[in-house]
């Protein structure tokens, strides 16, 4: 039987006691038989230094570092492994990632780089049921970052030969986003070979960097890095990343969604005179965007037969997003009442009630109908809601018996749902399948 091949973990540190014991627990509980996790700490005064005093297999050193990218380099210069990855003191591993990597990557192959999935997690570990936007097209696709998904760093593992290559982390750089010039760097020579599963946990809190910054703050210190890249300006990937930046900024879709909306309520206030001028704007900057905005809701409300099933089609044509895939595990209403493919949540009851009613809304536009909605209560299915048509929603189950005191977990699963980005362009890429009022326990109806 072949070995499995030496995986080198490295793990900078400064200050994050409270959070690395889970991280060196992560890779331990891998169970990974050739594996050797080395911690990079830049001389923390915290609880950390006992922490690492409690795991005897560790490589550590700590000293005082010239940052992020020092520690990283310096901690590669003491791996031996033949799989290189690195771990911040505040993400995790999950489970058999580490056998993933080392069945997937194969330099014989042109393996070099292996990229897997990663979740977010708050400060107490629990998955927040998004996933970090994560995709790999192409080298120049790396560098358009402003087109919205990136390179997980935690779930990314790499061969020896790509960080000598490709040179480490560039110490230079002025940004918390050395991992990202990292990647640059790496898409330049190599194709990232991506695994369909999660392997890693990135851990949002107040001190990282994710939380610290806005996404325009992040996306100003991004294109610094990635202008690095851009090569000359005679060359062809320097003019189309330039329009293609200068084309996202000019907002187009943006900017028609802003008119059409201004002309729907010209019209509804019978200002018919101002509102022709600004629909036909928004229809000639974004017609795709004016189209299922407008003539779409019209013309399938009254389309028939092989007319109505086209439009149908039409709908769901187009095949999923990369970003819509890190909502899938989202669980929780959405800020705005809207509820994804699966709601969970948790219903108080005094005791003693005998209905579960929920109230919302059914937008039916841009899905296929019939909406179903199956809702079960402590992984007890209660009953099934067929919706024929977009309106108000309102559902009382029920039940066999009373229900005690406390809480209940209640769970709503929909057949479908739609993306809203796909009709009308403004980068809303979660799956919507209702919008909830209310949902609760209630004396018998």
């Amino acid at each position: 039987m072949k070995p499995w091949p030496r995986i080198s973990i490295v793990t900078p540190s400064f200050n994050q006691g409270h959070y690395i014991a889970a991280t060196i627990d992560s890779v331990l509980a891998q169970q990974y038989p050739n594996c050797e996790h080395i911690i990079i700490d830049g001389g923390s005064t915290d609880e950390t230094l006992d922490v690492l005093r409690r795991y005897p297999h560790l490589k550590v050193i700590s000293e005082p570092d010239r940052g992020h990218a020092d520690a990283l380099n310096k901690g590669f210069r003491l791996a031996t492994g033949d799989i290189w990855g690195y771990l911040n003191s505040d993400d995790t591993l999950l489970p058999q990632a580490l056998h993933r990597v080392a069945q997937e990557i194969d330099p014989q192959r042109a393996r070099h780089i292996v990229m897997g999935r990663c979740r977010f997690i708050d400060e107490q570990g629990r998955v927040l049921g998004i996933e970090h936007p994560s995709h790999f097209v192409s080298h120049r696709r790396v560098l358009a970052i402003w087109q919205g998904h990136t390179i997980p760093q935690p779930a990314v593992f790499w061969t020896p030969e790509v960080w000598h290559r490709c040179g480490g982390m560039d110490e230079s750089v002025q940004s918390s986003w050395i991992d990202y010039d990292l990647f640059c760097r790496f898409s330049r020579q190599y194709d990232f070979h991506m695994i369909d599963q999660v392997l890693a946990t990135y851990r949002l809190h107040s001190t990282s960097k994710t939380a610290q910054q806005n996404d325009t703050d992040r996306l100003t210190d991004c294109l610094q890095i990635s202008k690095r890249y851009w090569g000359s300006p005679l060359s062809l990937q320097y003019w189309h990343l330039t329009l293609s930046l200068a084309w996202y900024r000019f907002n187009r879709t943006g900017r028609a969604r802003a008119w059409l909306r201004q002309a729907q309520d010209d019209w509804r206030h019978h200002h018919r005179v101002r509102a022709l001028p600004h629909g036909l704007a928004g229809g000639v900057l974004a017609p795709e965007v004016a189209f299922y905005v407008t003539l779409y809701p019209f013309l399938r409300e009254r389309a028939k037969g092989v007319a109505k099933q086209a439009l149908q089609r039409l709908a769901i044509m187009r095949g999923e997003y990369p970003q819509t895939a890190v909502y899938l595990d989202h669980v929780e209403l959405w800020n705005d009442g809207w509820a994804g493919p699966r709601l969970v949540l948790a219903c108080d009851a005094v005791g003693g009630e005998q209905t579960l009613m929920l109230q919302g809304w059914a937008d039916l536009t841009y899905i296929s109908q019939p909406l179903v909605l199956t809702a079960s209560m402590d992984r007890q299915q209660l009953g099934v809601l067929q919706i024929g048509q977009s309106g108000p929603v309102t559902w009382h189950i029920p039940l066999e018996k009373p229900v005690s005191p406390g809480q209940h977990t209640v769970e709503v699963q929909a057949s479908a749902w739609y993306v809203p980005h796909r009709f009308t362009r403004g980068r809303d890429f979660r799956p919507l399948a209702w919008r909830v009022e209310s949902i609760r326990l209630c004396p018998a109806v």
